[in-house]
């Protein structure tokens, strides 16, 4: 049974993707941490790049997002992570619902689930520094508005978690929470034409 219906999803995805459009997207913004992160780190910087699938009518998507952020600025001098910095790259695969409206403002769901890689580099003493990488299970639900600027051109702003299942690094207040970062990006989507 488990087979049947797994065929026939399959068939009705790629009879759907006749219609189908690719669209790609890049941003900036700004990346807030979240529990264990905001005790050690302050805002950052991050950069966003995302390719899309669009089905039938538009209004579904799936795809995969990246970002590159960079949490540079130590939040808690006197705490044992000296000048901490830490770097994150999540790798997103999503799936996005854009909510029917009339006008040319759309705003959009999305959901996905992926894998964080992130490097935490702080000093230990004035001449020493202790670095830690790790890969985490993550996961992003996201919010955001895209503007039809012309047929194949959408500004869009938008504002997600990201938030890694594994917590932060040992040592971190809240150590047991799942932490991560709030991001709000703005950016440019081109979706190329059929």
């Amino acid at each position: 049974m488990k087979r049947v219906v797994f065929w026939m999803v399959t068939m009705f995805v790629f009879s759907r993707g006749l219609n189908a459009q690719w669209e790609v997207g890049a941003g900036a913004g700004i990346a807030l941490p979240i529990t264990g992160y905001e005790e050690v780190l302050k805002s950052g910087w991050l950069l966003n790049a995302e390719g899309k699938y669009r089905l039938g009518s538009g209004k579904f998507a799936v795809g995969m997002k990246a970002h590159f952020t960079r949490l540079q600025n130590d939040k808690n001098p006197s705490d044992t992570f000296q000048n901490a910095r830490m770097t994150l790259a999540p790798i997103i695969f999503s799936a996005e619902y854009s909510i029917p409206v009339k006008g040319n403002i759309h705003p959009y769901i999305v959901g996905g689930l992926g894998l964080t890689l992130f490097s935490l580099n702080y000093d230990t003493s004035p001449t020493t520094g202790s670095s830690t990488f790790n890969v985490s299970f993550s996961m992003m639900p996201l919010v955001g508005v895209r503007y039809t600027a012309s047929k194949n051109i959408y500004p869009f702003i938008e504002s997600g978690l990201i938030l890694l299942a594994d917590g932060p690094p040992i040592g971190f207040p809240k150590g047991e929470k799942i932490t991560g970062y709030n991001s709000i990006v703005a950016g440019i989507h081109y979706r190329f034409e059929k």
